[in-house]
C-alpha cells in the first residue's frame, strides 16, 4: 500500500518523518503554508503517482476550550472562511455546498478515540478578539488551519482516499507561541502517525472507503 504523508512545513513533518523514516510504501512531501500552496503542490503529486492513501499532519489553533494542548484531533468536516456573500449590512450567508466532508474517518479503529471535529481553513491568523470571535459565531468550527479544506477539496476531486490528523498547538488568536505547546502537539501527532502506519499494513486497499 502506497502512502503519502504531507504537511506545509518541514517543521510539522519532521517527528513524523522520524518515527517512518524506514518504512515502506511511505513518500513523504512539503507543501507550503496556505490554500494556494498546498492546493498546487498536492495536485501535481496526484497527477504523477496514485497513492493509497494521503495523510495531512499539522499543527492547529482550537476555538473551544473542549480541545486541550497537545491534543490530536480527526478532521472529519472543512469550510473556507470568507466563501460566501456579504451583504452591505455586514452579515454572510455561506454558500451552498460550503461544507466539505472527509468519507474515511471511520475506516481505522486505531483513530476512533481521537475526537472528530470540523475545522475552518483561512488565510489570515490574526490575534483580533473580534475576527475570532466572528468566524466562531459564524461557522461554529472546532479548529483553524490554513490547509485543511484545500487538502480535502484536491483529494476528493483526485478520487484519492485521505485523512487530516492535527496536533492541537494553540488557542486560536493567540500568537504569543510561549503559550504553544508545539513540541507536545507534534510528538503526540508523531504517536498517532506511527499507530496508523502500523493498521494500514494489514488494511487491503478495498478495505478503506470509496471516495
Amino acid at each position: 500500500m502506497q502512502q503519502l504523508i504531507i504537511a506545509a512545513t518541514d517543521m510539522e513533518l519532521a517527528a513524523v518523518r522520524s518515527r517512518l523514516q524506514n518504512a515502506a510504501g511511505v513518500t513523504f512531501a512539503v507543501t507550503g503554508a496556505g490554500m494556494v500552496a498546498t492546493a498546487c503542490a498536492l495536485s501535481d503529486m496526484l497527477a504523477r503517482r496514485r497513492y493509497d492513501v494521503v495523510v495531512n499532519v499539522g499543527i492547529a489553533g482550537t476555538f473551544t476550550p473542549r480541545l486541550a494542548l497537545g491534543q490530536v484531533v480527526l478532521v472529519e468536516r472543512e469550510r473556507i472562511d470568507g466563501y460566501g456573500a456579504e451583504s452591505a449590512e455586514g452579515s454572510v450567508s455561506l454558500f451552498s455546498g460550503g461544507e466539505i466532508t472527509c468519507p474515511c474517518v471511520n475506516d481505522f479503529p486505531s483513530l476512533q478515540p481521537f475526537p472528530k471535529v470540523s475545522g475552518l481553513t483561512v488565510n489570515l491568523l490574526t490575534e483580533s478578539p473580534a475576527r475570532v470571535a466572528a468566524r466562531k459565531n459564524l461557522y461554529g468550527a472546532a479548529i483553524e488551519t490554513m490547509e485543511g479544506a484545500a487538502f480535502f477539496f484536491v483529494c476528493l476531486r483526485s478520487q484519492v482516499k485521505f485523512l487530516q490528523l492535527r496536533g492541537i498547538s494553540n488557542v486560536v488568536g493567540v500568537r504569543d507561541k510561549s503559550q504553544w505547546k508545539t513540541a507536545e502537539a507534534l510528538e503526540n501527532l508523531a504517536n498517532v502517525v506511527q499507530i496508523l502506519f502500523t493498521e494500514l499494513q494489514n488494511f487491503q486497499n478495498s478495505q478503506i472507503c470509496k471516495v
